[in-house]
């Protein structure tokens, strides 16, 4: 289970249609590669495999976004078992929770209620959210079934209204194939109560009611419940607590480290009385450890890492021994517990045309004898293949190209107060024929990490001619809690300072042009590249937001509407120094042409962000192309929306620089 070759001749034909599989050595390097083809999905972009291992589910790009296909990795026949319907839902996952059942999570975007509310906030409490839902099929297609009831009344508020989260699974409860175990805030708003779910009729059955402090609840394999999580509605302050005989005892975790990132249960441990958990226990690095489920105290480390922090760990399906785990330093790396597996899977790579740098196993069966593995890099397009562990099969699902693949660089650069900045380059040329002109590409959360992975974007910046840089900036998760402290209320401060001696490193290198440079990023990134717009105009000649976050204030109070919410909110400063580091109130200082786009039904950056900013440059006189994408999310899920992005952007940049 995850906590985070041979070829049939009848091979995966539905899955490989469609899928533009192009040598980079066709392409004459003075030809322009159309935009279309880096903004093509990935061909698929998830696979996990039935318990017996026969056979897999994937979400497949057909038309313009993923749809639920099964697949026979014995006959090699696929089948449409569910498609998405850009209009009302998209997909998020799909597994099988039998070897003939399987269950998806969807996602759709509703209107809950709305409140009297001021003007300048009223998208942040009129309700719209996003909805996420189960919805169960068998591997033929037939029998799809909702698995929870729509509306559900609340006597206490006398309302209607939805659990809004409606996908958290708590067991897959393997020896009880017809039943799934699930949290779901059906009495209360916010604190779930634990169900006991029928996948077949949707019959549903309490096991556990909601506590006042608990968000999440931890089970084992047998859905029996051993670990619960959550809040002090007083303090917010988070506590941990143990579960026999159905009794909450809480217990004190504080050692495992609370102040910037609290522990995170991974599973159940084998002897079914402790509990692997991703955890600091003393140290500036998240590690693996395993704990006494009684009390929390450590009694294994599995590892830890001085300067990075661990991300998953795989058991095994039946022994629940740890088969390895893995994290991103520069690049990805894996620690193999299962010596004998890490060299098969080394064997793997060496027998894949262009022995990619990154193999990453994705699913496993319920014995371990298949496998499904994802590989790129090494100049290798990224693929999805199934590896047999007993006849040493191996089946590429497929394979796709987004414009030749882009290797990117690690480096270090240090900020103006000392600090190394970890960030990744790419260069469109030898480093002894720059100056480029530059992209500087600011990630997005901000409490994540960039990486040097393929992405469609930085695909067609490199192979179009841009010098990309991509920072982690103080803030990134990744590098410890010191690191990422040290990004706490510096939203367009030391955050930003950081992105500036990026740029003054790649001018000292050779690397970026000065008089021609970009910077272009989403979300957080999409507000750092406005900041820079208003801040150190003097520095680009544009900047590119998509879904970036304008209004410091209104964002703060949004995320002060949700339970807990002032805790992330108090990551932003308050008062002047928000003023000061807030597009929306700086507008008329905005020096550089900009680009914004942003789609209408995004509910992490709310669409009137975008909106409001516009309105007032275009009030004040400011140059501002703005592309609002209809039915678009956070994520470009459709692939219409990545080529409608990329076309801007391609004309925009052309224009700028």
């Amino acid at each position: 289970m995850w906590l985070r070759g041979k070829s049939n001749k009848n091979s995966i034909a539905l899955l490989l249609s469609g899928v533009l599989i192009l040598g980079s050595q066709v392409l004459q390097a003075q030809q322009k590669i159309p935009v279309e083809v880096f903004a093509k999905l990935p061909a698929i972009s998830q696979v996990s495999l039935s318990p017996d291992g026969s056979k897999a589910v994937v979400l497949k790009a057909l038309f313009d976004t993923y749809h639920a296909v099964v697949l026979d990795l014995k006959t090699g026949e696929s089948k449409l078992v569910m498609a998405a319907d850009p209009h009302n839902f998209l997909f998020n996952w799909c597994r099988f929770a039998n070897d003939t059942r399987v269950v998806c999570s969807i996602r759709s975007y509703v209107q809950r209620r709305a409140g009297q509310i001021s003007a300048r906030a009223r998208w942040y409490r009129d309700g719209r959210t996003t909805m996420t839902k189960l919805l169960a099929v068998d591997i033929d297609g037939g029998n799809v079934l909702q698995l929870i009831p729509e509306a559900i009344t609340n006597a206490r508020e006398d309302i209607e209204w939805n659990a809004i989260t409606q996908d958290h699974v708590v067991s897959w409860m393997k020896d009880e194939p017809e039943h799934i175990l699930m949290q779901i805030s059906r009495e209360d708003r916010t604190r779930p109560s634990v169900y006991r779910v029928n996948i077949y009729n949707n019959r549903m059955k309490r096991i556990r009611r909601f506590s006042a402090s608990v968000l999440r609840w931890y089970a084992d394999d047998q859905g029996e419940l051993r670990f619960a999580v959550g809040r002090l509605k007083s303090s917010g302050e988070g506590i941990a607590f143990n579960i026999k005989n159905n009794r909450l005892k809480q217990i004190d975790a504080s050692h495992l480290g609370m102040a910037i990132r609290e522990p995170t249960p991974l599973a159940v441990a084998a002897d079914g009385q402790s509990l692997w958990v991703r955890a600091n226990n003393g140290a500036n690095t998240l590690g693996i450890h395993r704990i006494n489920l009684a009390d929390a105290t450590v009694v294994e480390t599995l590892l830890n890492h001085r300067q990075y922090d661990m991300d998953g760990l795989l058991l095994h399906p039946q022994t629940k021994a740890p088969l390895l785990a893995e994290y991103y330093a520069d690049a990805y790396v894996v620690e193999w517990f299962d010596k004998q597996l890490g060299q098969r899977i080394e064997d793997v790579r060496g027998a894949i045309p262009g022995a990619p740098s990154q193999i990453r196993i994705v699913s496993i069966d319920n014995t371990l004898s298949t496998i499904a593995l994802y590989t790129e890099g090494n100049g290798t397009d990224p693929a999805y293949y199934v590896y047999g562990m007993q006849d040493r099969s191996l089946l590429k699902l497929a394979q796709w190209h987004q414009g030749p693949p882009v290797e990117f660089e690690a480096i270090r650069y240090p900020a103006r107060d000392g600090m190394a900045v970890p960030a990744y380059i790419a260069l469109p040329g030898p480093k002894d024929q720059g100056p480029y002109p530059l992209v500087i590409r600011p990630h997005g959360g901000p409490y994540v990490r960039t990486t040097g992975n393929q992405y469609f974007i930085t695909q067609y910046l490199v192979n179009n001619g841009y010098a990309v840089l991509k920072p982690n900036f103080r803030g990134s998760s990744g590098y410890g809690d010191a690191f990422m402290g040290a990004g706490f209320e510096q939203w367009g401060m030391k955050m930003q300072d950081d992105l500036i001696d990026g740029l003054d490193w790649m001018i000292a290198q050779g690397y970026a042009d000065p008089q021609r440079v970009c910077i272009a990023g989403g979300s957080y990134g999409g507000y750092a590249a406005l900041v820079a717009a208003f801040k150190t105009a003097e520095r680009f000649k544009c900047a590119v937001s998509f879904a970036g976050v304008t209004d410091l204030d209104e964002m703060a109070l949004r995320w002060r509407n949700f339970d807990f919410g002032s805790i992330p909110a108090a990551k932003i400063q308050s008062g002047k120094l928000r003023k000061a580091n807030s597009p929306f109130d700086q507008v008329e200082k905005i020096g550089v042409p900009l680009l914004i786009v942003h789609g209408d039904v995004d509910r992490s950056v709310m669409i009137e962000q975008s909106r409001s900013f516009v309105a007032a440059l275009r009030e004040v006189g400011k140059p501002v192309e703005y592309i609002e994408q209809a039915n678009g999310d956070h994520f470009f899920s459709l692939q219409s929306h990545r080529t409608e992005y990329l076309q801007a952007l391609d004309s925009f940049l052309n224009k700028h620089l």
